[in-house]
């Protein structure tokens, strides 16, 4: 079988790097195009390590629609991207703000004038319009003489619903050919706080059932083209324990004195919080000036975004590290073995609103979130994050002397949410089973995809009840 990826640009095959290999053991032909112009100055350890060992894989570069239809087709696919947001009470306004920057000048200045403006884009009348539009836009020429020459059995897009995305029209072109295409739900929170599937799918692999309602009720995905597989992009969690390093080898490596305790504070995106340097400056205080002298004497270790580090390059303080400094790979096993280690030694992870959480709550680690008003707007009022407040994993302080209670009480071993961790990992990351890895299930289901298999059809082999 001839399987096509489609990815924005090179690193956005992290997500696909537990699907590949399975895909490639199977006997099928991989071929991984980016965009060339996007993927400029970027590394991927995961693609060039599964090329490494992947014989039946190959690369290049995608195609750009570049006719007369794409700059009204951005135009286009944003401004019905904000049509959503303004349907969407319960998600936070920071969003729509967002998505309303992006807006062609005109439609942007219109819409933040006038009420009846913002009212008429967020009509059905609308929507059906610039539905519509899509519809009578046809596929690129180029895109499809392409797939026509090459003619691959399934086309799987990803994350095809950010801006300037050209896999969209893959999708679009293999859909007028009849080539069955997979979207692969790209994070936690991309069906939420990103734009729509401008063009759906036959199949979209869902992670659980909290993205089968998103891809349904916000992309307007049929619900018999939806497929649960689980969450690929955390199989590494599951086999991450080869990379443990004893205590003091590993606290040497980070900076940590190795007989003081500490916690591990996850920073967050800068579109989540752009600064939360005084977040920790205060942490840190607080801990020092506790009458309890184990916290007095806890350490922090501040594990930043890997897109938000700058912020943390002037942070001195007695009781902090930073580790690891400057921009790192995320898909390297140095990464994972750096990461792994510091959730693994720690007493509990503190922070605001960041993937880190989901990854410390696979590992079993109490995880505490500060409830700041700073940052109300990317933390209770973002639907994602709701997520799991609703599946209680966290534990939720609204200030730092709550803050530290817990903390006190975890190291005590006063663990209240180990049970509500291990069913979040079942229901959200691996719903197929535990010992079921999500790639491997992605896998399949894309194999029967580009045999022709509906949805309907790929879920019932899944769930054993197929042929």
């Amino acid at each position: 079988m001839q399987v096509l990826i489609v990815l924005k640009n090179i690193t956005y095959f992290a997500v696909l790097d537990s699907v590949v290999p399975r895909l490639a053991a199977d006997g099928h032909h991989v071929l991984a195009l980016s965009d060339e112009e996007r993927s400029q100055g970027k590394t991927s350890w995961a693609l060039d390590s599964c090329l490494e060992n992947t014989p039946n894989l190959a690369t290049g570069f995608t195609i750009r629609r570049a006719d007369g239809w794409r700059r009204s087709l951005v135009v286009k696919r944003e401004l019905l991207s904000y049509s959503s947001y303004l349907n969407r009470p319960d998600q936070s306004e920071y969003y729509l703000k967002r998505w309303e920057k992006y807006l062609n000048v005109a439609i942007q200045s219109m819409v933040r004038r006038s009420k009846l403006a913002r009212s008429l884009v967020g009509s059905r009348l609308a929507q059906v319009g610039l539905c519509t539009y899509e519809r009578m836009a046809p596929p690129d020429k180029g895109i499809t003489r392409w797939l026509k020459a090459n003619r691959p059995d399934v086309v799987v897009a990803t994350p095809m619903n950010m801006r300037f995305c050209e896999e969209v029209e893959y999708v679009k072109a293999a859909r007028a050919l009849g080539i069955p295409t997979v979207v692969p739900v790209y994070s936690w929170d991309n069906l939420t706080t990103k734009g729509l599937f401008q063009v759906a799918p036959d199949v979209v692999l869902a992670w659980n059932q909290a993205q089968f309602e998103e891809v349904t009720h916000i992309h307007h995905v049929p619900p018999e083209r939806v497929v649960i597989t689980g969450a690929p992009r955390f199989d590494e969690w599951f086999t991450a324990s080869r990379l443990g390093l004893e205590r003091e080898v590993f606290c040497k490596q980070a900076g940590l004195d190795p007989i003081k305790p500490y916690v591990l504070y996850l920073g967050s995106s800068a579109n989540i919080a752009q600064d939360e340097t005084w977040l920790v400056q205060e942490l840190a205080a607080s801990l020092k000036a506790s009458p309890v002298l184990e916290l007095a004497h806890m350490q922090i270790l501040v594990r930043p975004h890997p897109a938000n580090v700058k912020i943390y390059e002037q942070l001195a303080l007695e009781n902090v590290v930073v580790w690891p400094k400057g921009r790192n790979a995320i898909d390297t096993d140095t990464f994972l073995q750096g990461f792994y280690n510091s959730l693994h030694y720690c007493v509990a992870t503190v922070g605001v609103n960041t993937t880190g959480m989901i990854d410390a709550i696979i590992n079993d680690i109490p995880g505490v979130t500060i409830m700041a008003e700073h940052y109300q707007k990317t933390q209770i009022e973002a639907v994602h994050f709701r997520q799991l407040l609703k599946a209680n994993v966290l534990e939720v302080t609204h200030n730092l002397p709550e803050c530290l209670a817990v903390i006190d009480r975890v190291r005590q071993g006063g663990d209240l949410k180990q049970a509500d961790r291990q069913r979040f990992v079942l229901d959200y990351i691996r719903p197929r089973g535990l010992d079921r890895p999500a790639g491997e299930v992605a896998a399949r289901a894309i194999e029967l995809a580009g045999m022709g298999k509906s949805a309907k059809e790929i879920n019932a082999e899944l769930e054993g009840k197929g042929a």
